[in-house]
């Protein structure tokens, strides 16, 4: 959390000694950030890493000693107007504000993997890289209504691009820009996928996605950053190409107490990863590290987690990764991920049948029937979940451009992967974010290069489906840096743990959280079909929440961090 600033003519706030960042004021305007800049009444502050700084730097014509990202943002707001970020690349987030012109001007990167939260209101602009810090400004209140309670139980832990549960604060969107100027505020959208036609043959494509991909991890090794490596193809892949530009690679894999012995093949999670990380590390040649989480440590993080991420997440599949981070972060500031691969290439189990596209409910929902049936009758008639979720599906397809020709199956895996990205990888980015900067280490994430998925995007799907396997474009691609088995390891997900003993955990935790009546979840929740149900021998593949691996446990853990994250922020809840 670096960032938080405000517009208004009349405005007055403190900075609470945020980060011990730098605070600044423009007249009525504030700003709490690290990196900041001034100039004739302009004040400008960057977030994040820049890919072409010093390419940057050197067209505006600035010195070695003025090349701090915020310098580079006023030179190109400079040059370049209310446009300036299109000039920008990288995950970076800028703002700029205009005392003499009256203007605010904030930018989100193109792919989203910075966050920016905003809250406006006549005339009056105030914004943060975390929820929270919103909340603790007193700029936002924590105020949830009926449309927040849909976001929760509807499509949590995603959420409709733009929203979040709270009813006046906003996500801006990755490829936006939000102007305001005096009391007019209006959104930009900067960049966005776009259909095309794709007019290389496979060996041509196979070639450049490698190009892309080496382009990629070049652009990070300068940071030295180690690597999390799962044994699966994206992971794996990216450590190779990271090595062979490396001298040493440092890197990492999870675990859970008790895997071993409980773990049982799905088709989600058919095989365990060690053998595979195994292998990697012996045909990459790093050095490796495995960390091995308890039970009792999963659950007890639960609630940091949702401090980081300043929402209800993906229950311990987020306190997981923070954890792991946490163990990484002494001995690394950067950490490589293969984060967004499979939605880029194709990997889900939801692209290999169109079938799984219907009008009805998003094919990471999970069960619709469960999300309405853990709440009180009254709650449940009042959100009309069914209908929320089919209103945000037909808008979702709404928003894809198609090609003229396309066949039926190409348009439903198009508007399949579009989907993907705005709900499901946004989710998976804020997590992989969150959890690591809350621990002081930044993540990498080589496949959301927006070069890479605008060209992957137009791809024919038999090329992405190469050999007649899923993200087989990729396995093609960086074929020669992976054993055969590796190679063509079916596709696995983020580890989870196996272990009974979580279940247990997270079964006594929910019957003592509807045993005590004033929590604020209570109220909304069918205490009686909850109680059942957390007494009930709870699978861990069994009764799906969100997506592959948000299953029984970690549905009543999601249920825990609802209720914890609106006791924790005093919510209050209007129906």
């Amino acid at each position: 959390m670096e960032l938080l600033g405000i517009f208004h003519k009349r405005a007055h706030m403190e900075a609470r000694g945020l980060c011990d960042a730098p605070y600044t004021e423009k007249g009525a305007h504030a700003l709490a950030a690290r990196d900041t800049a001034t100039q004739e009444g302009v004040l400008a502050c960057a977030q994040g890493r820049m890919r072409n700084a010093a390419a940057l730097a050197g067209e505006l014509g600035l010195m070695r000693e003025e090349r701090s990202l915020a310098r580079i943002v006023l030179a190109a707001y400079g040059r370049w107007g209310n446009g300036y970020y299109e000039h920008i690349e990288g995950p970076v987030l800028t703002a700029i504000i205009d005392r003499d012109r009256d203007k605010l001007i904030l930018a989100r990167d193109r792919m989203g993997e910075k966050r920016l939260f905003y809250t406006a209101e006549a005339g009056c602009v105030a914004f943060a890289d975390h929820p929270d810090l919103l909340l603790e400004a007193g700029a936002a209140r924590p105020v949830i209504d009926a449309g927040g309670l849909r976001e929760l139980f509807a499509l949590g832990p995603a959420r409709t691009p733009g929203r979040t549960p709270w009813r006046d604060l906003y996500a801006l969107e990755p490829g936006c820009a939000l102007i305001a100027q005096g009391e007019d505020l209006r959104i930009r959208r900067y960049f966005c996928l776009e259909a095309a036609e794709h007019g290389e043959d496979a060996e041509a494509t196979v070639r450049a996605v490698r190009e892309m991909l080496e382009r990629a991890v070049d652009d990070i090794v300068p940071l030295r950053p180690a690597a999390m490596l799962s044994g699966g193809i994206d992971s794996t892949a990216l450590t190779a190409l990271l090595r062979q530009r490396m001298d040493r690679v440092c890197t990492f894999s999870v675990d859970y107490e008790g895997n071993a012995q409980h773990f049982r093949g799905t088709s989600f999670q058919p095989e365990r990863d060690a053998p595979y990380i195994k292998l990697a590390v012996e045909r990459i040649g790093c050095e490796h590290q495995t960390v091995e989480l308890t039970q009792t440590a999963l659950a007890q993080a639960l609630e940091e987690a949702v401090d980081a991420r300043g929402f209800p997440g993906m229950a311990d599949v987020d306190s997981s990764l923070l954890l792991f981070a946490r163990a990484i972060a002494p001995q690394a500031r950067f950490v490589l991920s293969g984060e967004c691969g499979d939605e880029v290439f194709g990997g889900y189990p939801w692209f290999r049948d169109a079938r799984s596209l219907n009008a009805e409910a998003f094919p990471w929902s999970g069960s619709l029937e469960l999300r309405a049936g853990v709440l009180k009758r009254r709650v449940r008639d009042k959100l009309k979940i069914r209908e929320y979720v089919r209103e945000a599906l037909a808008g979702a397809v709404g928003r894809v451009e198609h090609l003229a020709g396309e066949s039926a199956q190409d348009r439903c895996l198009r508007t399949m992967q579009h989907m993907c990205f705005e709900f499901f990888m946004t989710n998976l980015q804020e997590r992989a974010v969150a959890m690591c900067e809350h621990c002081h280490l930044e993540v990498l994430t080589p496949f959301s290069d927006e070069r890479l998925v605008q060209y992957v995007y137009n791809v024919p799907w038999e090329m992405k489906f190469l050999g007649g396997r899923e993200k087989g474009l990729l396995r093609e691609a960086v074929g020669p840096l992976l054993p055969e088995s590796l190679r063509y390891r079916k596709k696995s997900p983020y580890p989870k743990t196996c272990n009974p003993e979580y279940a247990r955990i997270v079964s006594g935790m929910t019957q003592r959280m509807l045993a005590e009546k004033t929590n604020p979840l209570v109220q909304l929740l069918d205490v009686r079909a909850l109680e059942k149900l957390a007494a009930s021998e709870l699978s861990p593949t069994d009764t799906p929440w969100f997506g592959q691996l948000m299953a029984g446990p970690q549905m009543l853990a999601y249920l825990w961090q609802v209720n914890a994250w609106m006791r924790g922020r005093h919510a209050e809840i209007t129906l």
